[in-house]
């Protein structure tokens, strides 16, 4: 009875606390006409309110996640991009770019995964980069993901505090960076690491409007390279953006042309370096440099699919079920109408950039559209997502970089939502501080176990791969996991993924391929444990066995 009580009631009590306090908040307003939203830090120092809120914003969000450790554990990976960027990681941390192929590939093999001519990830490094320091600095790829996500924290502020007033920059930037780094603090998929080469890029060129350096040069180039080693196709907007500000701002400004010069050197040698080394990447896994990792895996597996102009791409011979539904699922979304993905694009970024709690203030920007800043934020915002139109599919992380775009115009409809007052009642005040405090609560109190405080149990459900995993370490010794899909198995759930050095590790895990075939494996593995895990369907638990007659 209890636990019906609680499975009942808890989710209700998450979603309905914070609304009630801040509408008590609101309630005492109208006996409170004076309070002034951001006036208290704008009556303090300007330098030390930018760096206190600048490292509040990069220490906080994280701080509660790690807070959080003992009742929610680090994440384990669930789609096949995490496994890929973790791949990748594994291999730039034990200094590769690529791995050898392996001698059983066709047991190995799996989607978004190269097995020939190297054994690596078809995807950009730099999200695999920031999840290799991870793995450098603390054994666990998932630190990398916390450290992008106090980068992303303080770089977005910094943005904000260069176009918005002091009170309201410091005031806004928590609940934006709470809410985006809570979101994707639990992802090995990305976002952060690529919100914080976004917001560096666009700090950068708002100073380098108002005069050349080449140390904001500098902090331009690598925003722009962070973003172009992650999304590369997204990069390319920025590009032209950074470079048109570059060409006007030196236009303007010709008696500074020498600093001019010195600035644009400056950026030219770092994406300079960063093409280098997409080039140097290419090479090690495709074995040519003007052939991506990407375009071969389209070449040799149909997938990913190709952008929306270009002719589907022709169904290779597949090698496993499994990338034979991947490439028909792809080539589905790929063939929707035009307005169906604009509807689906702009209601996924609406729904993790903007979100309920920041829906008014975004709309009430419009009203401040001659405000040249905020009416080139929805231009080129229109414009990123104009361009998620050119794939077949889209997640809010591909547009990360504009992450501080997003923040930006929440804050500047704050400003406006500040002004409405009703007999004498500065409501349009309540109101954001309504907006503020409840875009605070709602992620820090939705990451809480609260049915864990009632009952114990496992504050989370443990994800099925690692509920073996975690089996076979109890068990000790070495393993190989051949992985056996059934009638009802989703594509999408696929455990095929191992690490980059697969023969030292622990678990070896293998696409069953009958007796007969898998037998090579068992030759080639002495000493190791055998087992099948049949895999099917998500309602049903799967089942790990001993492999027959070992």
């Amino acid at each position: 009875m209890m636990n019906t009580l609680a499975s009942t009631a808890l989710p209700l009590l998450k979603a309905t606390v914070p609304p009630f306090v801040l509408l008590a908040l609101i309630f005492a307003a109208l006996r409170v006409k004076g309070i002034k939203v951001g006036s208290f830090l704008a009556s303090l120092p300007r330098r030390g309110t930018v760096i206190t809120v600048v490292l509040a914003a990069a220490i906080l969000p994280a701080g509660w996640r790690l807070a959080l450790l003992p009742l929610h554990g680090i994440p384990a990976p669930k789609v096949h991009d995490e496994f890929v960027h973790l791949l990748t990681a594994d291999t730039l941390a034990a200094g590769r770019l690529a791995n050898p192929p392996h001698q059983l590939w066709q047991h190995l093999d799996t989607i978004y995964i190269l097995q020939q001519p190297t054994y690596a990830g078809i995807y950009p490094i730099g999200q695999g980069a920031i999840l290799a320091v991870g793995r450098i600095l603390t054994a666990n790829a998932w630190f990398g993901i916390v450290l992008s996500t106090m980068l992303m924290g303080g770089a977005i502020a910094w943005v904000l505090f260069e176009l918005l007033p002091l009170g309201w920059a410091a005031v806004g930037a928590l609940p934006i960076v709470f809410t985006y780094g809570l979101q994707w603090v639990d992802s090995y998929w990305g976002g952060s690491f690529c919100a914080f080469g976004g917001a560096l890029l666009f700090g950068a060129l708002l100073r380098l409007r108002k005069s050349p350096s080449a140390g904001m040069g500098l902090v331009a180039g690598v925003g722009w390279s962070i973003v172009w080693l992650i999304r590369p196709f997204e990069s390319i907007l920025l590009f032209v953006l950074l470079w048109a500000i570059v060409a006007s701002s030196a236009i303007q400004v010709r008696t500074a042309w020498r600093q001019w010069i010195a600035t644009a050197a400056v950026i030219a040698v770092i994406q300079a370096c960063a093409g280098g080394v997409t080039l140097f990447h290419n090479h090690a896994v495709t074995g040519a440099f003007a052939t991506l990792p990407y375009t071969l895996s389209q070449q040799v597996d149909g997938v990913p699919q190709s952008f929306a102009w270009q002719a589907a791409i022709s169904p290779p011979s597949f090698r496993f079920p499994e990338m034979s539904e991947m490439y028909e699922w792809q080539l589905q979304q790929k063939r929707l109408p035009t307005a169906s993905r604009a509807s689906s694009i702009a209601q996924a970024a609406w729904e993790f950039f903007v979100t309920p709690w920041f829906s008014l203030p975004v709309l009430l920007s419009l009203f401040a559209i001659r405000d040249r800043m905020v009416a080139a934020s929805w231009v080129l915002l229109t414009c990123a997502l104009a361009a998620g139109l050119l794939y077949p599919f889209f997640f809010p992380h591909y547009i990360a970089a504009y992450s501080c775009i997003f923040a930006f115009l929440i804050v500047r409809g704050m400003l406006i939502l500040d002004r409405w007052w009703f007999r004498g009642t500065p409501v349009g005040r309540w109101v954001a501080l309504f907006v503020i405090l409840g875009a605070l609560l709602q992620p820090t109190l939705g990451m809480l176990p609260l049915k864990h405080l009632v009952k114990r149990e496992a504050a989370f459900p443990v994800d099925p791969r690692e509920h073996v995993i975690e089996q076979l370490k109890g068990i000790g010794g070495t393993h190989v996991v051949f992985v056996r899909y059934g009638p009802s198995h989703v594509f999408h759930d696929e455990w095929v993924y191992n690490a980059a050095n697969i023969d030292i590790s622990p678990i070896v895990w293998c696409r069953w391929m009958g007796p007969m075939k898998d037998s090579e494996v068992i030759r080639y593995y002495p000493g190791r444990q055998f087992w099948i895990v049949d895999v099917d369907g998500v309602e049903v638990a799967p089942k790990l066995s001993r492999y027959p007659g070992q």
